[in-house]
């Protein structure tokens, strides 16, 4: 047997073990996959890495300061459950160091608060899920490694995260390749929408509970035709795949003409130039991509320099600090945003409102239908995960309607033979063909520094544009 770096006289015990398996569920399985199939027992731990002050790629709707603590931690569950298997390993990558920090623990909070509520409702098929928590610190490369890890050496067949679409970008090829399901709760660039599709079974390896900026780029090119009737405008975009993307699928919506599309660097704080190229050809009105750090300054400079014009700003620039202290520059500017459910249970759950942090609900979705996934195939794997994701997100006559921590409720309906229908945390997240969610939006404005609501945007006008 070739020698196999990193693991333990345990692990090497398991493999040959292994080597004897037969793999039922598709042709062409490597011994890694089958040591996924027993939960990886006996992996050896990854030593925990500190956050690092360099900071690359932003994800979504966030400030891109630097704060937070902790890191990579592994939480480790049961070796069985009610069934006596063994655990199945689930991990996570959040920002809880480094870039978009601010959000990143409430997405880990929510993971692993959805993987208690499975745990104590007996686990997919009777296993316990043991959840392994890592830190992306705001960077891709690291991002990548830990994922390559957790793949190799521990044995996950699901992820949750990460946040940013810079982020999901690198992770969702390694998912695909090594069968691993990965499910994102903030990436929301149009360009992941078709990722993950593994030409080798036809199963699709990544999704996400966030809705794809493609709905957001019609609602702002709705704000701009039909609310401001501009006749010309420009767009300013974070310099990253989420900014570009957005920026880019909102000009094509848009009616009148597009003057100018500028990419603005988070590195410097003389947005002058920027300011400038944006408005050659005088638009009436910017379509705005940008962080609460950067937009702060953005729209100071733009103030003071006179330019004029609207500006129509997507969610990510919605801050109510920023908001209330720029609120006389701000006034009557346009917001967009998917809508989130409210509930209360899960908020409850997490310890109130102030630790549900932006899309913490979906990091918490995206682990209930991964777990639901699981029990439905009846096996722990990421293909497993892969074909039946989409089938307990949405509904058909008859189905199980399943709602926060109403996990066991969820097996019940699947043991029985039922179908389900999860309505989550964050809403509605009934899948589509590119296993992304479809969500009502809102458009706000900004009224004395507080962002309003000024109309709901109904799934039925998204019929026929995506």
């Amino acid at each position: 047997m070739n020698h196999i770096p990193y693991l333990t006289t345990t692990d090497r015990l398991i493999i040959i073990k292994v080597g004897t398996l037969k793999t039922p569920h598709m042709s062409g399985h490597t011994r890694r996959d089958a040591l996924k199939r027993l939960g990886a027992a006996g992996s050896a731990g990854v030593v925990a890495l500190a956050g690092c002050s360099q900071q690359e790629d932003g994800g979504e709707g966030g400030e891109t300061t630097e704060s937070g603590s902790g890191g990579d931690t592994e939480t480790s569950g049961d070796d069985g459950g009610e069934s006596g298997g063994e655990a199945i390993n689930l991990g996570s990558l959040f920002p809880i160091t480094g870039t978009n920090s601010p959000y990143g623990g409430g997405h880990q909070q929510a993971f692993n608060l959805a993987v208690e509520e499975v745990n104590a409702a007996g686990g997919p098929m009777g296993r316990t899920i043991n959840p392994l928590n890592r830190d992306t610190e705001g960077k891709p490369s690291q991002a990548a490694q830990k994922f390559r890890t957790m793949i190799n050496e521990e044995g996950i067949v699901g992820l949750v995260g990460p946040y940013s679409s810079g982020i999901g970008t690198v992770l969702a090829p390694i998912a695909r390749d090594n069968q691993v399901m990965q499910m994102s709760n903030g990436n929301t660039s149009p360009s992941l929408a078709d990722a993950g599709l593994n030409k080798n079974d036809s199963n699709k390896y990544y999704g996400r509970t966030a809705p794809n900026d493609v709905q957001q780029a019609l609602v702002m090119a709705r704000v701009l035709n039909q609310k401001i009737e501009a006749e010309k405008a420009a767009f300013l975009y974070v310099d990253n795949p989420y900014g570009q993307g957005l920026a880019e699928a909102a000009s094509e919506n848009f009616d009148g003409e597009t003057t100018n599309l500028v990419g603005y660097s988070k590195q410097t704080n003389d947005y002058s130039s920027t300011l400038d190229s944006l408005f050659e050809g005088n638009p009436d009105a910017v379509g705005a991509v940008m962080y609460p750090g950067n937009g702060r300054t953005i729209l100071q400079q733009w103030n003071q320099g006179g330019y004029g014009g609207e500006w129509v700003g997507a969610e990510a620039i919605w801050s109510p600090k920023l908001l209330s202290d720029l609120s006389d520059i701000v006034e009557g500017m346009y917001i967009t945003s998917p809508q989130t459910a409210n509930s209360s249970t899960f908020q409850e759950n997490m310890g109130g409102t102030d630790k549900v942090t932006q899309f913490a609900p979906h990091a918490y979705d995206a682990t209930y239908l991964e777990a639901l996934a699981l029990h439905k195939a009846g096996e722990a794997s990421g293909a497993g995960i892969s074909e039946n994701i989409r089938d307990v997100s949405r509904s058909n006559d008859g189905d199980t309607s399943v709602s926060v921590a109403e996990y066991e409720k969820g097996k019940s309906a699947i043991d029985d033979g039922n179908g389900v229908n999860y309505d989550g945390a964050s809403g509605s997240v009934d899948l589509n063909k590119n296993l992304e969610p479809v969500v009502p939006y809102r458009i706000m404005q900004v009224q004395d520094g507080e962002a309003k609501m000024d109309e709901e945007v109904p799934l039925s006008y998204f019929e026929g544009k995506i």
